[in-house]
C-alpha cells in the first residue's frame, strides 16, 4: 500500500522535495536529484538555503526571502501556495569546479498534515528558464522588427542593416530555443490575449490534443470540447486576477463525441505580464499523468478490497510501515479497543496494553524490527469495556523484490477465554497435587498411631489395659479414616449425579444443634467461643436432615479450622420472607480476592499455617455448596480481606421445601 505511494513519488518524472518545518530536507525524488545536481543523500537533513542561498535580483529583493515567504505561508497558513517564473541562482558542479546560474523556476508549495497539524510542505518544481528565456527572445525580436517606415526613409539604412543581421542571429536562436521547447517531456504552450490564442505549442502539446497546425487559433475553436468542463474560465480566471492556478490529477476529456477518451493531467496556468504588469498571455505547462492516476485508481480500489475483507475477518488485523510504526487497523480493533480512528498510530499503540505488558511487547517489537523475525507475543489489551483481556499478537514482514522489508502486517487474537481455561486448568493441577500430598498426610496420620497401638500388643498380648488402649486408638483412627474416605465417597458421588435426598419434614434447630454436636470436639480443642443466634424461631424445612447437617458442620469446621485459637464465631439463623438463612461468621484469617473467587472449588484450600495444622482434603466447602444446591438453595461467601474473618451464608427457599409436605 504506502510502498506503492512511495514509488510512485520517487520514480515520477516530476521533480518533488519534502522540508520540515525548519526547512531541512526530510525527502527527495529522482528528478529532483537530476534538477539540482544533488544526490539525496547530500541533501535529507540539509538546510535549503544551506545549499541553495540564491542571490539579490536586479530590483534588490533577495531571491532566498522570495522563496522563503511563499514556503513559511504554506506551512502557517495549510494551503498550497504557487511561485510562477521566479528567477533563482543554483550553483552547478562541473568539472572545471562550481558555477553559478540564473534559472527561472514554477514552484508548488504543498503543505503536508499529520493528525490535522501541518508537518512538512512539498515542493513541486518545474524549470522553466529556456520557456522564459524563449518568451524574452520573441518580445525583443518584435521590439527589433517594429521600425516605423519614417525610420527607414529619414536616414537608418544602416541602422536598419544591423537590425537584420542581429534578426538574423536572433532567428538562430530562437531556433535553438524553440527546438528545446518542442523537445521538453511536459506538454508547453502559450496563449496570448483575451481569447487565448496558441503562440506556443510543443510537441508535447500537439501529441496529448491529437492536433496540428493550430497555431493561430483560439483555444476555443481548437478545443471546443473543453468549453462544459471549465477550463475556459478557469483561463479568464487567471487573467483576469494576474494568479495562477494549478491543477492536480484533473480529468480531462478530448475528441468527438464518438471518440472521446479521457486523460488525467497536473498543469499550472501561468500568468505573462507586459511591461506595464498587465496579463497579455497565459503560460501552461504540465504532464500527462494518467497512468499515475491508473495505478493510484487501481491501488485505492485494492486497498478497498483489502479493507473490506480485512473487516470481515473475526480478527483484529492492524499494520506498519518499514518503521515499525502502524500505520492501518481494520474495524475489528476500534471495535474491540473503543479508540477512535487513528487514534492508535505510531506510537499511540501501547495506550491499549496493559502497564505491565509494554515493556516486553516494545522489547519483543523492537527485535522482530531488528532481525525480521516473526513477531509473536501474548499481551493483555484494554476492551472498550474498560477490562484487560489478553490476546495473541502475530506480525510478519512483508519484503520487496530485492528482499528488503517494506510493511509488517499483523494479527491480535483475543484468546481470554482460552487463557482463562488454561489458568484454570493449571490451578486445577496445582489443587490436584496439593490435594494428593495432602491426602497422603491425612492417610498416614492415623497410620503411626494404629502401628503404635499394634506394638503394644505384641508386647503385653495378655495386658487387658494396652489391649484396651491399642483398640480405643484403632478405633478412634479407623472412624477418621473412615471420614476421610466417605468424604471422597461423597465428592464423588456429587459430582456424578449418583446422590438422592432423603427429604423429610426437620426443625432448622435441630439441624443447628447436630451440626453444633459433630463440630464441638473442635471448637473446643481451638479454645473458641462459639454463639448461637436463632431468629427463625421453630422453623420446619423439608430436607435431608443428614445432608443439611454435613453442610452446616462443614461450614462450622471450616470457621474453626481457619480461627485463630481463642477465636469468635457465630451461628445466625433468620427468616427472609420465604428464605431461611444460616450464617456462619468468624474472626478468622478471611481471604483474599482470588481466594475468595474459587473458595467453593474442589480442592481449594486457604493457606497451611503453623497455627491451622488441620488444612483437610478441601473437599468439604465444595460438597457444601453441591448439596445446598440440590436443595434448591445457594451457598455465598463474603470476606473484607485477609485477617478480616469470613462469612458463610446459607440460604433455602422455605416455600419450594415446603410444599413437599
Amino acid at each position: 500500500m504506502s510502498v506503492s505511494f512511495e514509488d510512485l513519488f520517487r520514480h515520477s518524472p516530476n521533480a518533488y522535495m519534502v522540508l520540515d518545518r525548519n526547512l531541512r530536507y526530510l525527502e527527495a525524488n529522482h528528478a529532483y536529484e537530476l534538477l539540482t545536481g544533488y544526490r539525496r543523500e547530500q541533501l535529507i537533513g540539509r538546510g535549503l538555503f544551506e545549499l541553495f542561498p540564491g542571490a539579490v535580483n536586479e530590483d534588490g529583493s533577495a531571491q532566498a526571502d522570495i522563496l522563503r515567504i511563499s514556503l513559511q505561508r504554506a506551512l502557517a497558513t495549510g494551503k498550497r501556495d504557487v511561485l510562477a517564473l521566479i528567477p533563482y541562482t543554483i550553483t552547478s558542479h562541473t568539472p572545471d569546479g562550481p558555477v553559478e546560474d540564473v534559472r527561472y523556476w514554477s514552484a508548488t508549495h504543498t503543505p503536508v498534515f499529520e493528525d490535522g497539524r501541518v508537518v512538512a510542505v512539498m515542493q513541486h518544481t518545474t524549470d522553466v528558464t529556456e520557456v522564459h528565456r524563449l518568451r524574452e527572445e520573441v518580445r525583443r525580436a518584435r521590439e527589433a522588427t517594429g521600425l516605423t517606415a519614417e525610420q527607414v526613409s529619414g536616414g537608418v539604412l544602416a541602422r536598419a542593416a544591423a537590425v537584420q543581421l542581429d534578426n538574423q542571429r536572433l532567428s538562430a536562436r530562437q531556433a535553438f530555443l524553440t527546438d528545446l521547447f518542442g523537445q521538453a517531456p511536459g506538454f508547453m504552450a502559450v496563449l496570448r490575449g483575451p481569447e487565448h490564442v496558441f503562440e506556443l505549442a510543443n510537441d508535447a502539446y500537439e501529441r496529448m490534443i491529437g492536433r496540428r497546425d493550430f497555431l493561430g487559433h483560439p483555444i476555443r475553436e481548437v478545443l471546443p470540447e473543453l468549453a462544459d468542463q471549465g477550463f475556459f474560465e478557469l483561463l479568464d480566471q487567471v487573467r483576469a486576477s494576474g494568479k495562477p492556478f494549478v491543477g492536480r490529477g484533473m480529468p480531462v476529456a478530448l475528441g468527438a463525441e464518438d471518440s472521446v477518451r479521457v486523460i488525467f493531467v497536473d498543469f499550472i496556468y501561468q500568468p505573462i505580464f507586459d511591461a506595464s504588469g498587465q496579463v497579455e498571455a497565459i503560460f501552461v505547462q504540465g504532464s500527462d499523468v494518467t497512468s499515475r492516476e491508473s495505478a493510484l485508481s487501481a491501488l485505492r480500489e485494492s486497498e478497498g478490497s483489502f479493507r473490506t475483507m480485512a473487516d470481515l475477518v473475526p480478527q483484529m488485523i492492524w499494520s506498519t510501515g518499514p518503521d515499525g510504526m502502524p500505520d492501518y487497523y481494520n474495524q475489528r480493533w476500534y471495535d474491540f479497543t473503543g479508540v477512535a480512528e487513528g487514534a492508535t498510530h505510531g506510537a499511540g499503540w501501547d495506550r491499549v496494553v496493559h502497564p505491565d505488558d509494554r515493556e516486553r511487547a516494545w522489547s519483543r517489537w523492537g527485535a522482530s524490527m531488528a532481525t525480521g523475525q516473526p513477531y509473536d507475543i501474548e499481551y493483555r489489551l484494554r476492551h472498550h469495556s474498560g477490562e484487560y483481556r489478553w490476546a495473541l499478537g502475530r506480525a510478519l514482514p512483508v519484503r520487496d523484490g530485492a528482499g528488503h522489508i517494506v510493511r509488517w502486517m499483523g494479527t491480535c487474537t483475543e484468546i481470554h477465554e482460552q487463557k482463562r481455561v488454561q489458568e484454570m486448568l493449571e490451578r486445577a493441577d496445582r489443587q490436584k497435587d496439593q490435594f494428593l500430598a495432602t491426602l497422603a498426610h491425612e492417610l498416614r496420620n492415623p497410620l503411626a498411631p494404629i502401628t503404635i497401638a499394634a506394638q503394644l500388643l505384641k508386647m503385653a498380648p495378655e495386658s487387658a489395659a494396652n489391649v484396651r488402649q491399642a483398640a480405643e486408638i484403632i478405633d478412634r483412627q479407623a472412624v477418621h479414616m473412615g471420614n476421610l474416605v466417605e468424604d471422597l465417597m461423597d465428592i464423588s458421588r456429587v459430582t456424578r449425579g449418583l446422590t438422592t435426598l432423603k427429604r423429610q419434614p426437620i426443625h432448622l434447630s435441630e439441624v443447628i444443634a447436630a451440626a453444633i454436636e459433630q463440630t464441638s470436639p473442635l471448637v473446643m480443642r481451638r479454645d473458641h467461643n462459639l454463639d448461637v443466634i436463632n431468629h427463625a424461631g421453630d422453623l420446619v424445612l423439608v430436607a435431608d436432615p443428614q445432608r443439611l447437617v454435613q453442610v452446616l458442620a462443614n461450614l462450622l469446621t471450616n470457621a474453626a479450622k481457619y480461627t485463630p485459637p481463642c477465636g469468635r464465631i457465630v451461628l445466625e439463623a433468620v427468616r427472609v420472607e420465604d428464605d431461611a438463612i444460616v450464617r456462619v461468621i468468624d474472626n478468622g484469617v478471611g481471604m483474599d480476592a482470588q481466594l475468595l473467587g474459587r473458595v467453593f472449588e474442589l480442592f481449594a484450600q486457604g493457606e497451611n499455617t503453623p497455627d491451622r495444622h488441620e488444612g483437610g482434603l478441601g473437599v468439604g466447602l465444595a460438597l457444601a455448596r453441591s448439596l445446598t444446591q440440590l436443595h434448591g438453595g445457594t451457598l455465598t461467601a463474603f470476606s473484607a480481606g485477609p485477617g478480616q474473618g469470613s462469612t458463610f451464608e446459607l440460604r433455602l427457599p422455605i416455600h419450594d421445601l415446603a410444599s413437599l409436605v
